[in-house]
């Protein structure tokens, strides 16, 4: 099975430490982000794609055609151009339902395990307080309603985490999107989950690594595993 990397950010909020390299490079207790993600990953992704950007060169340097047991691709993301953009460069290369993972954020493999048994899946985490991620409403079923991106009132605690098994018929949903310009996977997948049922996977852990303040926390909790 494949896994889909996204890893063409620059890492604005990481200031200093991405000025020189890519977030996915920088160190959390002893090994970059990257090598903790995909080393993590189940035995049954075989193929990783890395979809690069900002001195994606470095990363493709480091992970070279073989990493952590796994053949390795990568493409290109020239424009920022939002998460549904990015996953797009890769389409060429995908085929049946593939594992995507945001590549700053690391989450519990046991879950992606179990979220690999199904067609379409997403991640989720109960967090104290919601407001600032998307928050997962719920059909009777159990299955994805809908995200909505940062409620005032959250009608749930599930937050939607790193990590989506996803099929290549989500890009048949690719064909209306917000006057923005920038295209965002939660965009499409709601309108996906209207017709195809995605089903919720709860994570035991989850460390973003979207800031300095994240990076410590996320490293400490790494150290104590």
């Amino acid at each position: 099975m494949q896994a889909v990397i996204l890893a063409a950010g620059k890492g604005t909020r990481m200031h200093p430490l991405t000025q020189e390299k890519p977030k996915q490079l920088i160190h959390a207790a002893g090994k970059p982000i990257i090598e903790h993600i995909i080393s993590s990953l189940p035995k049954e992704i075989t193929e990783v794609i890395v979809v690069v950007g900002y001195k994606g060169d470095m990363i493709i340097d480091y992970c070279g055609d073989v990493f952590c047991g796994r053949k390795m691709h990568y493409v290109w993301q020239h424009n920022p151009l939002g998460t549904a953009h990015a996953l797009e460069q890769a389409r060429h290369l995908l085929h049946d339902s593939f594992l995507l993972m945001y590549g700053d954020d690391l989450v519990d493999g046991t879950a992606i395990g179990r979220a690999l048994q199904h067609k379409s899946c997403l991640l989720a985490y109960e967090h104290p307080d919601p407001r600032a991620f998307g928050v997962i409403e719920l059909k009777e079923d159990g299955t994805l309603k809908t995200i909505v991106e940062k409620p005032e009132k959250p009608a749930t605690n599930l937050v939607s985490a790193s990590g989506l098994v996803l099929h290549t018929d989500l890009f048949d949903y690719y064909d209306e999107w917000p006057e923005t310009g920038e295209r965002y996977i939660t965009h499409a997948l709601n309108r996906y989950a209207q017709d195809h049922p995605v089903h919720i996977e709860q994570l035991a852990f989850w460390y973003p690594m979207n800031s300095l303040e994240q990076l410590k926390e996320a490293e400490k909790s790494l150290q104590s595993l």
